[in-house]
């Protein structure tokens, strides 16, 4: 018998510290010092205290599974650049009637049905896309989005941002992860797209400050 983590938890690692998602809450919360050290042992694969593992299955950290452990920590590479895009411009995409609704649509499902409902496909593989494929076409999706983001005030939304960018670009064929990070001091949560190593809507030296915590 083994354990796994427990549905819609994910975390990542920074320094030794475990930081948990809780995708359908939208919460983001630690372990104590003593749980969180016997959590990142019990990842690494040694023995813990049965005293702690009851606890991380009572706070419903992880739960038991048939097989090993599967507890690992989300993985994205480490971004090493920037997708290419000029200032945001006030075109006739930005003012375009599906722009609009997808705007609407997303801020809509966001409010009343959670994020879980616009994660429907798990496209975390592309983080290991090396392909710049359609780089043109996805850089003026973002500067569209960008700039009807100055319109309809946008700003501090990265989450509802990068989402109507990557449902533009699945529209188009195109397609990027979505990755959720933290800076614990101050805390501070933020998301992007990633492709590979590059970062669609976003600089990649922005994003370094934070640890990933979730990617889909």
């Amino acid at each position: 018998m083994g354990f796994v983590l427990a549905d819609g938890l994910s975390y990542g690692v920074g320094a030794n510290q475990a930081i948990f998602l809780a995708i359908a809450s939208d919460r983001y919360f630690c372990l104590s010092p003593k749980l969180n050290e016997a959590f990142l042992a019990l990842a690494q694969g040694q023995n813990i205290d049965q005293h702690h593992i009851k606890s991380l299955i009572a706070d419903r950290i992880i739960c038991d599974a048939v097989g090993d452990n599967d507890i690992r920590a989300v993985r994205v590479p480490v971004a090493e650049r920037s997708l290419a895009t000029r200032a945001a411009r006030y075109t006739r995409a930005v003012r375009s009637p599906v722009a609009l609704f997808d705007r609407v649509y997303v801020k809509r499902v966001l409010a009343k049905k959670g994020l879980p409902r616009l994660l429907t496909q798990d496209l975390s593989n592309l983080l290991y896309e090396r392909s710049e494929r359609g780089a043109d076409d996805i850089a003026q999706i973002v500067e569209a989005v960008h700039a009807a983001g100055r319109i309809f005030g946008a700003k501090d939304q990265c989450l509802s941002q990068s989402l109507l960018i990557r449902r533009q670009m699945q529209r188009c064929g195109y397609g990027a992860a979505l990755v959720f990070g933290v800076r614990l001091l101050p805390f501070q949560a933020h998301c992007w797209l990633q492709r590979g190593v590059t970062v669609l809507d976003d600089h990649h030296e922005h994003v370094a400050q934070f640890t990933p915590v979730f990617a889909s």
